[in-house]
C-alpha cells in the first residue's frame, strides 16, 4: 500500500538501520498548512510503502563511494527479489519469452536507476 507524507523540508534518504534504508521517492510539491494557526507553506511531499512516504529498501554497509549502486539494487530488490534477478539475466534473451522477461526487467533497471539519480541530486 502506498502512503504519502508530506514536510516542510526536502529529503533524499535516512540510514534505518544496519540492513536498510529509507528512501525518499516520488517528490512532489505540496502546501503544509499548520492546523493551529490555518497558516500554508510550501513543502514536499513523498510516496512510499512506509507511513511517513519513505521506501524501504535492503542496503547494508552504504557509503559514500557506494550508495548510488546499493540503493540502485535495493530498489530493484523491490521488484525483483535475487533469484527473480539471476533467472531473468541468465535465461537472457534465447526464446520470445526469455526477451520480453529481459527487456521487462532492464525497463524496471532503468526506472530504478532514474529515480535513485533523481534522489541523489536534490539539494537538501
Amino acid at each position: 500500500m502506498i502512503q504519502t507524507a508530506s514536510y516542510t523540508e526536502r529529503k533524499k534518504f535516512e540510514i534505518f538501520d544496519c540492513g536498510h534504508v529509507l528512501l525518499y521517492l516520488n517528490e512532489q510539491p505540496a502546501e503544509i498548512t499548520n492546523e493551529e494557526t490555518g497558516e500554508s507553506v510550501p513543502g514536499y511531499s513523498y510516496a512510499g510503502d512506509m507511513p511517513d512516504g519513505g521506501t524501504m529498501i535492503e542496503a547494508a554497509c552504504v557509503t559514500d563511494e557506494n550508495r548510488r549502486d546499493k540503493f540502485v539494487a535495493g530498489l530493484i530488490g523491490k521488484h525483483y527479489d535475487m533469484d527473480a534477478q539471476i533467472a531473468v539475466l541468465a535465461n537472457g534473451n534465447d526464446t520470445p519469452e526469455h526477451a520480453a522477461e529481459l527487456e521487462q526487467f532492464a525497463q524496471v533497471r532503468a526506472k530504478c536507476k532514474a529515480e535513485i539519480d533523481e534522489l541523489l541530486a536534490r539539494n537538501v
